[in-house]
């Protein structure tokens, strides 16, 4: 046990059981209670074998007092049970509660790049499976091992005091006993650990691929992924089958030494009984003893299995809790009520992984209530400029401000507050209608919901799904189509109401109908604020107050879209003649 606890990802697990240490302390009384009273019995069977011997003798009133205080005895022993059981499974359920929660909410401070690297399946496994897995620790390491340890010291030393040569014979294989507990209990801990860190993988495989299963199916892809996930579900099966052989010849060897050691008592104890050394009574009780003796020891066992698991998956919940968040608050950090929404990029320098830059030197100026489109081919930098915005990342180099302030003086959540954004993809949540635009701000009312739905063209859809408001559309929103959904995430920015609004256009891939009560939603909602319009077909642009042209990670062009197209070379020209397929 002493390894076990000088582990850090224990040590930090263990302070989450401090606010319970008092619950853990009762449902330990409960336990000793639990498993010590039953070893009077041994000593009462003693008295009344040996006694039987010689009947004549015995005192039949005594012992109908001794039975009916054994019988009293062991309802009180039913009653600690239940307390030792209660006790102990709820500090486990409250820790495990604590732990999963926090957990969450430090999942939700982590900075973007750790999705980004990471399987949302992977991520959830360690928040769900593996704290699950690591509730077993509490009720075996805080209640078990001290009631087992405590019934094997209580024996022992009961067994030596009624015969020591006897004690002596029965505890000849202890030694045997814990080099096989080392061995296994190294190897088991290894399997599990590659077990689970392949359950990870696979557990995001499935997130991803079921997220996707439209692609799959229209690609006909169902054979190819079936044989990727047959792959690594044996692999994971072979790892199971290795902790299963660890497992079950653990339990046999020990088995076999805990089987072995009643016989040498037995064979002792009957040639002592033979040359008067010692009592039938005693040697029923010794046998009763040794019993008991070996139960907590194959318990304790099947503790150290238990606890290899259960440390494996504390030590992959805790190198979750061990990764910082890259973006934080600075110390000094601000809450500002009302911003105009007055950006200026000054000399930003940006790169996801160094050396490879992705933004250069980027110098440019947004007044508040502009219209600025971004323009430029895949990869040149567009998304990764308006990333910056919210801080989802920081700078290289360079700083960005917010009405002459550095977005780094913002309290993070005060910025974000101040950020209104509609994606390509709308991201929408599993519930209604209602809870996803009311996702904007929580503290709206219904009236404002609705007068949102109104601005963003979605009102009249709504009002015609058989629930209305309360509709429920499915995971990621598909029982809507893709106009709906993208009106759904409008109406959310319009409840929201921030002075920076970011779009990424999407209405590439929409009917005409659908694209045109879109634009018409989006101009409304563009009035007044600062807008950042990544721009994917140049006709949706063309009154943008200013163009920025992206390659390669820097701005080579800025201007209105007259002015960039009198440029004979420009790289915007290019774009504007390649789409509309005509020479100016």
């Amino acid at each position: 046990m002493k390894n076990i606890f000088i582990n850090p990802a224990l040590k930090k697990f263990l302070s989450h059981v401090k606010p319970y240490r008092w619950l853990i302390v009762v449902a330990t009384i409960c336990g000793l209670l639990k498993y010590n009273i039953p070893l009077i019995f041994p000593l009462v069977l003693k008295n009344v074998i040996d006694h039987l011997l010689s009947p004549s003798t015995y005192d039949t009133t005594k012992f109908q007092y001794i039975m009916i205080s054994m019988v009293a005895l062991y309802l009180f022993w039913a009653m600690v049970t239940y307390l030792r059981a209660y006790f102990a499974d709820r500090t486990g359920q409250r820790i495990i509660f604590d732990l999963r929660h926090e957990l969450y909410v430090h999942l939700q401070r982590m900075s973007l790049s750790f999705f980004e690297k990471r399987q949302v399946g992977s991520v959830a496994s360690r928040l769900l499976g593996d704290i699950a897995s690591a509730q077993n620790f509490v009720g075996a390491a805080f209640t078990n091992t001290i009631m087992d340890a405590s019934a094997l010291f209580l024996i022992s030393f009961l067994l030596f005091r009624m015969n020591w040569r006897l004690a002596l014979v029965s505890i000849s294989i202890l030694p045997f006993y814990i080099i096989l507990n080392k061995y296994f209990k190294s190897r088991i801990k290894k399997t599990s650990q590659l077990a689970q860190r392949k359950m990870e993988e696979i557990s995001g495989n499935v997130h991803e691929k079921l997220g996707g299963i439209s692609t799959i199916q229209s690609y006909t892809r169902e054979k190819a992924e079936e044989r990727l996930f047959f792959q690594d579900n044996r692999e994971y099966l072979s790892y199971q089958l290795k902790n299963v052989k660890h497992n079950a010849s653990a339990q046999s060897m020990v088995g076999f030494l805990t089987s072995i050691a009643p016989v040498l008592v037995v064979w002792y104890g009957a040639m002592q009984v033979i040359h008067g050394h010692l009592t039938v009574g005693e040697l029923t009780a010794f046998y009763a003893y040794l019993g008991m003796f070996y139960t907590p020891l194959n318990r304790l066992t099947e503790l150290n299995i238990l606890l290899a698991n259960s440390q494996s998956a504390i030590e992959r919940i805790f190198e979750v809790f061990n990764t910082s968040p890259e973006v934080v608050d600075r110390p000094d950090a601000k809450e500002f009520d009302t911003i105009k929404g007055e950006i200026e990029f000054q000399h930003v320098h940006f790169a996801y992984e160094t050396p490879k830059t992705v933004l250069k030197d980027i110098n440019l100026s947004i007044p508040d209530g502009c219209t600025v489109a971004l323009v430029g081919p895949s990869g040149a930098g567009k998304s990764t400029f308006v990333k910056l915005i919210p801080r989802f990342y920081d700078v290289l180099s360079g700083k960005i401000t917010i009405d002459g302030w550095d977005i780094r003086d913002f309290k993070l959540n005060c910025l974000r507050r101040h950020i209104a954004t509609v994606p390509q993809e709308p991201i929408l949540f599993s519930g209604t209608i209602y809870e996803n635009i009311v996702f904007g701000n929580p503290a709206a009312s219904e009236k404002d919901v609705q007068a949102a739905a109104i601005s963003a063209n979605a009102h009249d859809f709504i009002c015609k799904l058989p629930n209305g408001y309360q509709s429920e559309i499915g995971e990621g929103g598909l029982k809507l189509s893709g106009g709906q959904r993208q009106r759904i995430a409008i109406a959310r920015a319009f409840l929201k109401n921030a002075p920076i609004l970011i779009l990424d256009e999407a209405t590439s891939s929409l009917d005409s109908k659908a694209e045109n009560l879109i634009q018409q939603a989006l101009k409304r909602l563009m009035q007044g604020r600062t807008t950042i319009i990544i721009a994917h077909r140049l006709s949706t642009i063309q009154s943008a107050d200013k163009i920025v042209v992206f390659d390669n990670g820097e701005i080579v062009e800025v201007g209105n879209h007259q002015e960039l197209l009198q440029k004979s070379y420009g790289l915007y020209r290019h774009f504007y003649e390649e789409q509309f397929n005509k020479n100016l």
